[in-house]
């Protein structure tokens, strides 16, 4: 290597890092927020597919893959006059769900990442009460999406999560066989704390998970009046992502069908996380522009 020749490859490898560091990313993993975010005036595209047939059915419906599914279609939009702030709109078929809001990084350091979110959700079908709660509604959830980075392959994630309205606020829940039955409504409103794990075991393979906790206020409640003993559930995703060339595809298995943060952090979304043994398959594409 000649003298002139080792300064311009320093110069180049500076430049790529610098590059891959204002890279913009999708600020989403699975159903949660990332702390990442998109820059400049970048585009990103979220395509999402959940099965609702559990793979337990085995290989006669193709592992839930005959079944229903619930789609969805997203953006994220950064906005370069302030830097970390990005705006995202989604829809999704579940219930007709339309969410739209603001997500800004607080946070970029070496090994702590955070970001705080706001958005509004509303089931855009005629509200009425069912046996699982109420559909048609609307509210607001906020995140502050926390991300720890253990080494630099391994991150764990907190997402303190607070949604102004959940499925079975304002009813009467159904109680667990052996519990009495309450005498005032459920009140609307659920703070709880997503948590999630990723593992990158090349520079394109990951693990990813999350886990969504079952609110205290749904343990000893049964959705829909069942009566075999079963309550809420606990719910949880995890899979395989691989990424490319601004392109991310992920494929999980989830006991939860929603993807929208009231949907999966509420405990009680269309009667709730499904048992264990009843995951589906589901999966997201990412592509940013």
């Amino acid at each position: 290597m000649t003298r002139k020749t080792a300064p311009l490859l320093a110069c180049a490898l500076v430049a790529g890092g610098a590059l891959h560091a204002d890279s913009s990313e999708y600020p989403l993993v699975i159903n949660l927020p990332s702390a990442e975010r998109m820059q400049y005036w970048d585009i990103g595209v979220v395509f999402t597919h959940r099965f609702i047939q559990p793979v337990k059915d085995h290989g006669k419906d193709v592992y839930g893959l005959d079944g229903y599914t619930y789609a969805g279609l997203g953006f994220a939009f950064g906005i370069k006059p302030i830097p970390g702030l990005n705006a995202f709109i989604y829809r999704t078929a579940d219930n007709k769900t339309f969410t739209f809001g603001l997500q800004e990084q607080l946070l970029n350091g070496e090994r702590v990442r955070m970001a705080v979110r706001a958005e509004r959700y509303d089931e855009v079908v005629k509200e009425a009460v069912t046996t699982l709660g109420k559909v048609g509604i609307n509210g607001v959830t906020v995140q502050v999406p926390t991300e720890i980075f253990i080494t630099d392959d391994i991150i764990f994630s907190v997402v303190p999560t607070y949604l102004s309205r959940n499925t079975t606020g304002d009813t009467l829940l159904f109680p667990a066989p052996g519990e009495p039955a309450p005498t005032t409504p459920n009140k609307a409103g659920v703070f709880n704390v997503g948590l999630g794990l990723r593992i990158s075991f090349t520079e394109k393979f990951s693990f990813v998970s999350e886990y969504y906790p079952r609110p205290s206020k749904l343990a000893k409640a049964a959705p829909g009046g069942i009566t075999d003993g079963t309550t809420y559930q606990n719910g949880f995703a995890a899979g395989i992502s691989y990424k490319t060339f601004k392109h991310r595809f992920t494929v999980v298995g989830t006991n939860a069908s929603g993807t929208t943060g009231n949907q999966v952090m509420s405990g009680d979304y269309g009667g709730g996380p499904r048992p264990t043994a009843q995951w589906a398959l589901g999966f997201n594409v990412v592509r940013v522009f």
